[in-house]
């Protein structure tokens, strides 16, 4: 992310440089794309709130993206709660497919998230592991799991053996 710093210049842009970058990572976190606007459009709005402080801050897209994760994983919880039934769930996952996003949504939620930071978004590890609160350590092991999961998923798309 070595733009990152010629990219805060001014509150647009920094907005242009970061809403594609984020409403991408959240596709990759959920399916359900009524979500991803809103929560890219709240981090958004919560970062010009706090523009005098980001402004100076050395990594605001850190920041910007530890708001967005943060905010989905409350909207997720309280989806959950408000489910109702297990059939529910089950109609709303059966339309997935074998794509790739749609692999990298069947992750557990820590590895979805590392991979989707790291590998498609290319931040650092000790990035991902600010934006996801966790250790350097922890980072790094999320993305090597999700990416063993990723390949075995797609031997079994191919029909080969996962080992």
């Amino acid at each position: 992310m070595d733009d990152e710093r010629e990219s805060l210049t001014s509150f647009p842009a920094f907005h242009r440089h970061w809403t594609p970058r984020l409403t991408g990572y959240l596709r990759a976190q959920t399916g359900d794309g009524r979500w991803v606007e809103d929560i890219a459009r709240e981090s958004l709005l919560a970062a010009r709130c706090r523009w005098d402080d980001l402004v100076t801050c050395e990594r605001p897209g850190v920041w910007l993206f530890r708001v967005a994760t943060t905010m989905l994983r409350r909207w997720q919880a309280k989806a959950r709660e408000q489910c109702t039934s297990l059939d529910e769930m089950v109609a709303r996952d059966a339309g997935c497919g074998t794509d790739v996003m749609a692999a990298v949504r069947g992750l557990p939620r820590r590895q979805r998230e590392a991979v989707a930071l790291h590998c498609l978004l290319e931040f650092p590890v000790p990035d991902v592991a600010s934006i996801l609160d966790v250790s350097e350590d922890a980072a790094a092991i999320h993305v090597e799991r999700a990416r063993r999961r990723l390949v075995g998923t797609v031997r079994e798309v191919c029909g080969e053996s996962a080992s």
